[in-house]
């Protein structure tokens, strides 16, 4: 749902949990004026003046999460084999599905190879990638990419570099799905995916015979993968760009992306990965799917460890957004981290770690990217999601909070008053 508000109007959140980066305003108050945080305090503090008031009713208000890793697109332009729906037509129905979930930002996970399995080419990508640019907005989300690199698609890295250099936002992610290392070291785990793949209707061949022919190739070539590397480094080098590696599962991997210029390892795989990673520095992002559900589905390191041990900085929704909203609160409840501290793994820390400084944090001058959010039994919900300062989704409980300032001071004169006295 879209709700245009007038935009020389207003909008004051009250009686909000506001979270901030470091704690809590228990009964606070957030002013949004031209899309930006113009005020933020205890609810008796901020004027109402000439606004439109929300009440928020106990509610948390926190910053819009910012997705840096998220799969869904191209899940939703083939939901099944060879459906092949209009890329605005997904573009669209995945904003929709984020949105609900408080996200604001979202790097789409687009992948630069060919890849038969999953329908996934280079031509393709390209494609992807020009649609999300022109959605800009589409459904009140910021749409970015993370170029995801397919190493051993060497042909498809010039396409992929012409794309990402028209983003504003420039990220990559170095990816190596070759079996017997990295996600698919557990080659019986493989063999497993493979049969699913094959239950939906992909051509995969004989478990074995593929997998001893393709690890034999690649262990043959020699060249590929300092090709690939190199050129990543190369393009570094003469424009910075955001670099990640992808589930990291050996420290040597770790040092050898590391030495490239990779700054992010997403999704290590074991935890001696994920301690080399942050003996080098590299800010360490981990799936909220494996939180939500209690682990990883291919056996690999538990999100949860890493956060205990220390070897987590963001979380992703990789291929789930809704796991996204709800993955900070599990955090939280396993005392894992303070509540501002599991937020901020899904805003600031996300936000920052990908150069976004205008987002990410409920502060006075920032963005009003904004979620108002309520936790019953176990799940959360975002009840009022605001993007830069527009209402872009709301539930029914999220607009009986909201009343215009011209029909507060034309009924009571005061518009606190009547705003408080609607919605009780």
């Amino acid at each position: 749902m879209e709700i245009q508000s007038h935009p020389g109007i207003p909008i004051v959140f009250r009686h909000a949990r506001v979270v901030l980066e470091d704690s809590i305003i228990e009964d606070g108050a957030v002013a949004i004026a031209g899309g930006i945080i113009a005020d933020v305090g205890e609810t008796s503090q901020v004027s109402t003046q000439g606004a439109v008031v929300i009440n928020a009713n106990g509610a948390l208000l926190i910053p819009g999460l910012v997705d840096t890793h998220n799969d869904g697109v191209e899940r939703e332009v083939n939901p099944r084999p060879r459906v092949g729906f209009s890329r605005p037509f997904a573009i669209a129905n995945y904003a929709r599905r984020a949105v609900a979930a408080g996200v604001t930002t979202s790097f789409h996970a687009v992948t630069f190879g060919n890849m038969v399995r999953n329908t996934r080419s280079v031509d393709e990508a390209v494609a992807i990638t020009d649609a999300i640019r022109e959605a800009s907005t589409t459904g009140g989300i910021d749409h970015q990419v993370l170029h995801r690199c397919d190493v051993w698609s060497p042909d498809g890295i010039d396409n992929l570099f012409a794309s990402m250099r028209r983003f504003q936002y420039q990220a990559m992610s170095l990816n190596d799905h070759t079996p017997g290392q990295g996600q698919y070291r557990n080659l019986d785990g493989l063999k497993g995916l493979w049969g699913e793949y094959r239950q939906a209707g992909y051509n995969m061949g004989n478990d074995d015979d593929r997998l001893a022919q393709l690890m034999h190739e690649r262990a043959a070539d020699t060249t590929t993968l300092p090709r690939v590397w190199g050129r990543a480094a190369e393009e570094l080098s003469r424009e910075t760009y955001v670099l990640s590696s992808h589930d990291d599962d050996t420290p040597e991997k770790v040092d050898q992306m590391a030495s490239i210029g990779c700054t992010i390892s997403e999704f290590p795989v074991t935890t001696e990965a994920a301690a080399r990673a942050r003996e080098h520095g590299m800010k360490i992002i981990v799936g909220a799917p494996n939180i939500v559900r209690g682990g990883s589905t291919t056996g690999n390191a538990s999100a949860l460890d890493l956060i205990k041990a220390g070897l987590a900085d963001i979380i992703c929704a990789d291929y789930h957004s809704p796991s996204m909203l709800e993955a900070p609160f599990r955090v939280f409840d396993l005392g894992l981290r303070s509540l501002p501290e599991s937020i901020a793994m899904v805003t600031r820390d996300a936000a920052h770690t990908f150069g976004m400084v205008d987002r990410g944090v409920i502060r006075t001058g920032m963005r009003a990217d904004l979620a108002l959010v309520v936790r019953t039994d176990g799940v959360a919900e975002a009840t009022l999601v605001m993007r830069g300062g527009e209402i872009v989704h709301a539930t029914r409980a999220g607009l009986m909070g909201v009343l215009p300032a011209t029909a507060l001071a034309s009924r009571n004169g005061n518009a606190t008053s009547f705003a408080e006295r609607a919605v009780h």
